[in-house]
């Protein structure tokens, strides 16, 4: 009986320590990925980066620590101004997009994040790039969308593809129009299943809106 009562002890005391770890996890998750989302366009995330890498080395089956972390990494690149830097950065991003998708394949949220650094990869060099970084982005969005075609920062990477297009081959804000008004619509029903999920995009489909409608 003393041995039974000494396990349910012991089994109540690694709950409750798990219980204030998760909870320990989550704030201090929520805090970081509250500062990244709101960080206006330029801000060096790089700080955010680090701690995000600390929490994933110790959280290692969580993969949102590896997703945000890379997420800040792919920002930071557009701010680099040396094109060997903005690969080195990219790198990163990639390597922990990798371990992200290893802890949480076929996540919709992690091929939104690829296309992204597609994007990120070809901006470096747009003219020698755009073929095989265009077709990893366009398939990275395929597959997101198939994933979760109610995703809107999916429609939202489409639609800045177009946006960005020159007309002559193709794009232009007439073009992105729908797109980003389809976006939009999937933006106002969009709820993220956590504090800690991503949830990004929407003033930037808002601007967007705003300067294919001129």
């Amino acid at each position: 009986m003393k041995r039974i009562i000494l396990i349910i002890s012991f089994l109540a005391t690694n709950l409750s320590f798990s219980i204030a770890q998760n909870e320990a996890y989550l704030s201090t998750m929520k805090e970081i990925v509250d500062s990244v989302q709101s960080a206006k366009w330029g801000t060096d995330l790089a700080l955010y980066a680090n701690q995000l890498e600390r929490i994933a080395s110790t959280e290692t089956k969580e993969w949102l620590p590896n997703y945000w972390a890379s997420y800040c990494y792919m920002t930071r690149s557009y701010a680099e101004t040396v094109a060997e830097k903005k690969d080195l950065i990219l790198e990163k991003a990639e390597a922990l997009a990798a371990v992200a998708e290893k802890l949480m394949p076929k996540n919709d949220e992690i091929e939104v994040l690829k296309a992204n650094i597609a994007n990120a990869r070809m901006a470096v060099d747009p003219q020698n790039r755009w073929q095989k970084y265009g077709d990893m982005s366009s398939q990275a969005l395929g597959t997101a969308q198939k994933l979760n075609p109610e995703n809107p920062r999916a429609k939202l990477l489409q639609a800045q593809g177009v946006f960005f297009t020159p007309k002559e081959y193709g794009g232009g804000k007439a073009k992105a129009l729908p797109l980003i008004k389809e976006a939009l619509e999937k933006y106002a029903k969009f709820k993220p299943t956590s504090a800690i999920m991503p949830n990004w995009g929407m003033t930037t489909a808002q601007y967007m809106l705003e300067k294919a409608g001129k």
